[in-house]
């Protein structure tokens, strides 16, 4: 059925998800892939490319959660291996209004990882008790946002400001 081939294949980023091994890890480079792309066709130096950038969040977030709860109806599983839309748009708020280098990148992978793998509260509790899509992605946001306080940190020690 085209409608269960179009979930699959949003909710793994086009089968990245299918990857046996570190298939979140694979996910999260679409997300780096897909966050240069738009990088190419805004300037979040601008307070429009602000907006946009942020809009554009936003709506990949709330798109994430129909996906990905349809998904594990598809999979029969909680949280399945194969959903990688949730990592992916977590890097959207890891460089959150960040222009992108190798340092925000690299340190911006890493720490998503990271803290996508240790699930420190409350991204713990949004996988365990939200239903379906919204644990799903949520504990990602989560994950995504300790690692943009984390990565503003590395840049304000390096650079000398939490705003650039």
């Amino acid at each position: 059925m085209i409608k269960n081939f179009i979930v699959k294949f949003l909710a793994s980023c086009g089968f990245v998800g299918h990857i046996p091994i570190a298939s979140g890890t694979f996910g999260t480079m679409i997300g780096i892939g897909l966050v240069w792309i738009l990088h190419q066709f805004i300037d979040i130096t601008q307070f429009e490319g602000k907006i946009w950038y942020a809009a554009i969040t936003i709506l990949l977030i709330i798109a994430s959660i129909p996906v990905s709860t349809a998904a594990e109806k598809l999979y029969n599983e909680k949280d399945p291996s194969e959903v990688v839309i949730d990592e992916a748009v977590s890097f959207f708020v890891t460089v959150f209004w960040l222009p992108l280098s190798p340092l925000t990148v690299i340190a911006g992978f890493f720490l998503n990882r990271i803290f996508d793998i240790i699930k420190i509260e409350p991204a713990r509790w949004c996988q365990n008790n939200l239903p379906s899509g919204r644990g799903v992605v949520l504990d990602d946001i989560v994950a995504g946002v300790y690692s943009h306080i984390c990565l503003r940190l590395i840049i304000f020690l390096t650079v000398g400001s939490f705003f650039s």
